[in-house]
């Protein structure tokens, strides 16, 4: 059994690599096998992102190939023929763009195979930007006022960390995002180490002498 969840865990990985390059009917495959041989977390909904992704790309096909048939019928027919060929490909553009933008919305694949959202992205790059620029950063990570209360500091903690906790967020750096924030409360909860930060901008007054301008 053992060896058939590394098989699997192989197949699965091999899987977000062919998603990855848009090799969706190799994904499906892959991660089918993955789900056959053992029925690892988070394969199942690769797979339905996979075949979403294979559905978007045939519809795509057929409608490109749709259009050239229409434009070839248009060159050998009369005014009337060439404008329903127009107004077929404007139907078949139409399906095409549909189709991208269902491509667009899905999520990507992460080192680990787990999904991710452009919003997990968007999240993980708000706060990365938020440590750059010196003293205060740690407000800015979190998102408060330099006079916010330690209630306000604890209620903007717990709504990152939760949208930043690794198991939840597979963005690329959210590990790196999620330990920013922790940081960051750990400094503004504290009432000394607040007012350290405050006067001195050490980004962790507990280890001083190690780098500051948090």
């Amino acid at each position: 059994m053992e060896v058939n969840k590394e098989e699997a865990a192989r197949c699965r990985d091999l899987g977000a690599e062919a998603l990855r390059g848009g090799q969706c009917a190799r994904a499906v495959k892959m991660f089918a096998k993955s789900l056959h041989l053992y029925p690892l977390p988070g394969v199942k909904a690769l797979l339905g992102q996979a075949e979403r992704k294979l559905s978007a790309q045939q519809q795509s096909e057929a409608g490109q190939q749709q259009s050239a048939s229409s434009t070839t019928s248009g060159d050998n027919n009369n005014n009337h023929t060439t404008h329903q060929s127009s107004s077929s490909s404007f139907a078949t553009g139409s399906r095409s763009s549909s189709s991208a933008s269902m491509g667009a919305a899905a999520a990507d694949v992460g080192a680990d195979g787990r999904a991710y959202t452009p919003a997990q992205t968007a999240i993980v790059t708000q706060v990365l930007k938020s440590k750059e620029g010196g003293r205060g950063a740690h407000y800015r990570v979190l998102g408060v006022g330099t006079n916010a209360d330690d209630a306000a500091i604890k209620k903007a903690y717990r709504k990152l960390a939760l949208r930043l906790h690794p198991d939840k967020n597979s963005a690329p750096h959210a590990d790196e995002a999620f330990k920013a924030v922790g940081l960051a409360y750990a400094t503004l909860s504290d009432g000394r180490k607040r007012r350290i930060y405050d006067a001195s901008g050490e980004e962790d007054p507990d280890n001083r002498g190690g780098g500051g301008g948090g």
